[in-house]
């Protein structure tokens, strides 16, 4: 049985119920506050109800322990994170009047984000939706407070005195208290000090704006007059929060043992609720409010610097004088002092000229790399000379297997370092260099006019190849498998680059494809994951020349001229309009690819198109595409949902193979069906024939 039969409303009391909660959100019936609940059958209830009390109580150590044993109990609970996270925090809730709302009350403030908390993203990661969207609004409350802090404490906003006063009386109207309150505030400010009174100061903030020059004034003022006629008054939350966290900075030696006193009229007030006696102020003395005046004197950092013997400090960013007490400097903002001008001074230079010598170092390393990247650059276009090659003549016949002027097989398997081709060497056999795992770098002299088939073929080191301009064919799988492969040059010259020719080459940052080539076959740069835009001023992923007459390139896509297919694609691509079909292998292996937006002009989804997006998780299939061809969207593991619009006629086998996690929805003229995973498995597992779409309801 739950443990979590009945619950009251945070802000208006009411009674709830929370097994009528939906996904752990329950909004009260009564005042509309949106509250959560934990799991009704959870082990840990009762230390979660127990930190829920302790935060109220603003035990926040014996708060966070109850939810951290609630964790332990239960750690797929959200509501025992969330707990701990408000209880690192020192985070209250209570009831605002002006809002009608339950608004945070922060007892610190924190250089940390509370939505960079782990505990806080732990409870967003087990939470419902409906729990998610209650966490992130009160998580973005409370850095709103924090941001609102630090805005204001840039600003160099500054207060003596902070009132503390229960404005509104239980009948209705103001207290009598509030008009003595506002009679010391106008005191205070015409004797030429900075008094806090949050119904002169705050001028039309509320919410996390109110909560922050709240906190804010607690942390500035010297000194708190808590003004009172009524004892009851003290147990009022609001009042009670205020008095209770500076007693607080008082416990923790920020403000001085004498830092609060009592004023009242005529009735003493002598102590607050299982507190110590303080000695009081009353106003119905006609020496009062020059007590008061003395009061706030004596707590100003000057008052306190004299009595202590206290000198002034200086900022370490500025240099400007600052009192004694200040926290931040009243000029900059910033918060580092030394008691000596003369250091302020000296570490304001000293950071200056280390400033300057970081730059030039910076400015000298990137001239450096500059340097070495344009002589690089040369190097590389520097022509290659035919002695810096070995000849069919003189080259060694233990290293190259050479039929005519074919290279059949490079024989040095273990050789490692860069290796250069004969001279008089014509093409590069099929396989030549298969599954050479330690040669980096190959040189191709200018009589090479073919690599042929599987040539390179995962040569897993291989990271440079330096190819002339004699070449016109770069054939079938020629560079497959080639991880290494960090840059590759495709001269002006090559007419045909053949199927998978640089499939699974990972490594490589662009492809840029010059007028010469008539000729892309299919997944010539499939799986080549790395394939992203260049850093800015440089070639982007997929470009091609503007004088070639076959191909175009747009948005990081290969098309063909004539048919408008799109040839080839990478993680960067957006389709462009006008696009008719994605051709097999167009995309395959683009793991970086999130979401695409599909055209409508396009018809077909060929073969393997999408195969390998393993980050695919959003893709749209417009009405008018006809045919989806085999393994299209295979291993597509984040796609959860896909539609099928009724213009489909034919789905090739084994389309959505690996989709473990996909729910396909059929459109027809009876509007959609759905196919499960069980559903869809049993057509398009291997060894069944592709699909003919016929609704069955």
């Amino acid at each position: 049985m739950s443990l979590l039969k009945e619950s009251l409303c945070n802000y208006c009391g009411a009674k709830v119920d929370p097994r009528e909660a939906e996904n752990s959100v329950l909004k009260c019936r009564y005042c509309g506050t949106f509250l959560t609940f934990p799991k009704p059958e959870s082990k840990a209830l009762p230390y979660l109800q127990a930190g829920e009390h302790d935060l109220d109580s603003r035990d926040f150590d014996r708060a966070y322990e109850a939810y951290a044993k609630a964790a332990e109990l239960d750690p797929a609970e959200p509501e025992a994170y969330f707990g701990m996270a408000l209880a690192t925090f020192k985070v209250q809730y209570l009831k605002d009047e002006v809002r009608e709302c339950l608004q945070p009350i922060c007892y610190e403030v924190s250089s940390r984000k509370f939505t960079e908390d782990k505990n806080y993203i732990r409870a967003l990661q087990l939470a419902t939706s409906e729990q998610k969207e209650v966490y992130h609004a009160r998580g973005e409350a409370i850095d709103s407070i924090r941001e609102e802090f630090f805005e204001l404490q840039k600003s160099g906003l500054d207060y003596d005195c902070f009132l503390c006063v229960k404005v509104t009386a239980p009948e209705g109207g103001h207290t009598a208290d509030y008009e003595r309150a506002n009679d010391i505030y106008y005191h205070l400010k015409d004797s030429g000090y900075k008094p806090f009174f949050s119904e002169r100061e705050m001028k039309g903030r509320e919410g996390s704006a109110y909560e922050a020059l709240i906190l804010y004034a607690l942390y500035t003022s010297e000194c708190m007059l808590i003004v009172c006629s009524e004892e009851e008054y003290l147990q009022t939350k609001w009042v009670k929060n205020e008095y209770l966290r500076f007693l607080q900075m008082i416990k923790d030696e920020e403000k001085e043992r004498d830092a609060l006193t009592f004023v009242f009229h005529g009735k003493p007030i002598e102590k607050l609720p299982n507190g110590k006696k303080i000695q009081g102020i009353d106003l119905s003395r006609p020496d009062a409010y020059s007590r008061i005046t003395n009061y706030v004197e004596l707590h100003t950092p000057e008052a306190r610097a004299w009595r202590h013997g206290l000198k002034s400090k200086y900022c370490t960013s500025c240099g400007a004088e600052n009192p004694p007490a200040a926290k931040f400097c009243q000029s900059c903002g910033k918060t580092e002092f030394v008691e000596s001008k003369e250091d302020a001074l000296r570490i304001i230079m000293e950071q200056k000229l280390r400033a300057e010598y970081d730059e030039k170092m910076k400015t000298a390393r990137e001239d450096a790399l500059r340097e070495e990247e344009e002589k690089r650059q040369a190097e590389e276009k520097k022509p290659w000379l035919a002695s810096d090659y070995p000849t069919l003549e003189n080259y060694n016949r233990g290293q190259f297997e050479i039929d005519g002027t074919t290279l059949v097989k490079f024989r040095q398997r273990e050789l490692q370092g860069e290796v250069k081709i004969p001279r008089g060497v014509i093409s590069i056999g099929e396989g030549a260099f298969e599954h050479i795992k330690k040669v980096t770098s190959v040189v191709i002299p200018d009589t090479v006019t073919s690599i042929g088939k599987g040539a390179f073929y995962e040569c897993g080191k291989l990271k440079k190849i330096t190819v002339a301009d004699s070449l016109t064919s770069i054939e079938e799988s020629a560079f497959f498998g080639c991880s290494a492969l960090t840059g590759v040059t495709i001269p002006n010259g090559v007419k045909k680059i053949g199927r998978w020719a640089f499939f699974g080459c990972s490594g490589l940052t662009s492809i840029f494809i010059p007028e010469s080539v008539a000729s892309i076959g299919a997944g010539a740069f499939a799986f080549g994951s790395k394939l992203a835009p260049g850093v800015s001023g440089q070639t982007a992923s997929f470009s091609v020349s503007k004088d070639n007459p076959v191909y175009y390139s747009e948005n990081n896509c290969i098309i063909h001229r004539k048919s408008k297919a799109l040839i080839a694609g990478c993680n960067a691509s957006v389709i462009p309009d006008g696009v008719t079909s994605i051709e097999e292998d167009a995309f395959s292996g683009c793991s970086g690819l999130t979401s695409i937006a599909i055209p409508d002009s396009v018809t077909t989804i060929g073969e393997n198109a999408f195969k390998g997006c393993s980050g695919l998780a959003s893709i749209t299939v417009p009405d008018g595409v006809t045919s989806i061809g085999d393994q299209a969207f295979a291993f597509c593991r984040e796609l959860l949902s896909i539609v099928i619009p009724r213009s489909v006629t034919f789905v090739g086998s084994q389309a959505f193979e690996g989709c473990q996690n996909l729910t396909i929805y059929c459109r027809h003229k009876k509007g959609y069906f759905r196919l499960s995973p069980r559903g869809w498995h049993v057509n398009w597992n291997p060894g069944y024939r592709p699909v003919k779409w016929d609704y069955k309801g």
